[in-house]
């Protein structure tokens, strides 16, 4: 991945995909099919492009795009690094774990009404998220897989 220009993640079914998030972090615009919560990392046209399982010519026009394109590169690029959300990596799950479960040792209650954890992890700490911070969106999803 050091060397790479584009990731590529084509599955049919997917998850919630730490390589893309990790290839985002970088800079690395991500080509990508709209399967499981994947479309919830990678926003179309901005920070890399969702396609259609199976759809290779299409993966293959934008793969072309993105290597002839260097305004197009460097404006995904620049979009990918600077807008991922850290609110679901591994480190940020982790500390967001380890913060709740020390205010439930506490003994002080929690509501999880539905929240996500890092929602939670902030709304007891009482750290909203501010304008403009990236963050996966909440509702209307349109997930395929």
């Amino acid at each position: 991945m050091a060397n790479a220009k584009v990731a590529l993640q084509l599955s049919s079914r997917e998850g919630f995909e730490v390589k893309v998030s990790e290839a985002l972090h970088t800079g690395r615009p991500v080509i990508t099919t709209r399967s499981g919560g994947i479309p919830l990392q990678v926003q179309h046209g901005k920070s890399g492009f969702l396609t259609d399982y199976g759809d290779t010519t299409t993966v293959a026009k934008h793969l072309y795009e993105l290597w002839t394109d260097h305004d197009l590169y460097e404006r995904m690029s620049k979009f990918a690094r600077e807008n991922v959300s850290d609110e679901v990596g591994t480190v940020g799950n982790a500390l967001c774990w380890l913060y709740l479960a020390a205010t439930f040792a506490r003994g002080e209650k929690l509501k999880p009404h539905g929240a996500w954890i890092n929602d939670l992890a902030r709304e007891t700490a009482g750290e909203p998220y501010q304008p403009g911070e990236p963050r996966l969106p909440r509702a209307n999803l349109s997930v395929r897989g």
